[in-house]
């Protein structure tokens, strides 16, 4: 998962300010350039923080302002492609709610901010998820994101809402193990 929040970084940096700021920025962190080498598909939290630390030199910025913008990026621009990449990749619905925490909850460890708070969530049994999330506005998005993707997969669930913070996804049919 830590390739897509690469390639988004990637993406972020070519759009706001420019190839060249790329280039620096991959070379100087041991990046590939044009595409990412195989070690960075297992890109360490340790690395992160180096590359974070590469990016305030580099783009004389302070981190509240990277991550502030990086995450505005990654809401407004990136995010929406990632909810078609995980539809793809999920046979399942409940892979595509899990994939989509964890994705979350990834980028809240990495860059922490305002904008983005960690799903707690427990699987309770082998159809049913409890998730907790601390703003009530944005359960509100996620459910609204999880019910518009609902209708891709035959395994359909249902969201209930317990109190303002938390949901119970339960899935219709899961196939036997």
């Amino acid at each position: 998962m830590k390739i897509l929040i690469l390639n988004a970084l990637k993406e972020w940096i070519l759009k706001a300010f420019s190839e060249d700021t790329w280039k620096e920025l991959a070379e100087s962190s041991g990046l590939g350039v044009e595409q990412f080498r195989d070690g960075d598909k297992v890109f360490s939290d340790d690395r992160f923080a180096l590359l974070l630390a590469k990016m305030v030199k580099l783009l004389n910025l302070e981190e509240a302002e990277i991550i502030e913008q990086f995450v505005h990026y990654w809401m407004t621009d990136f995010a929406p492609r990632i909810y078609s990449y995980y539809l793809k990749k999920s046979a399942t619905a409940k892979e595509f709610v899990l994939g989509i925490f964890q994705m979350n909850n990834l980028l809240c460890k990495l860059f922490p901010n305002k904008h983005l708070s960690m799903v707690d969530y427990q699987e309770i049994d082998r159809k049913t998820i409890a998730a907790v999330y601390p703003s009530e506005k944005a359960l509100v998005d996620i459910v609204a994101i999880l019910r518009g993707v609902n209708s891709q997969f035959t395994d359909r669930f249902t969201i209930r809402k317990i109190n303002p913070h938390s949901v119970e996804i339960k899935f219709e049919k899961q196939e036997e193990v």
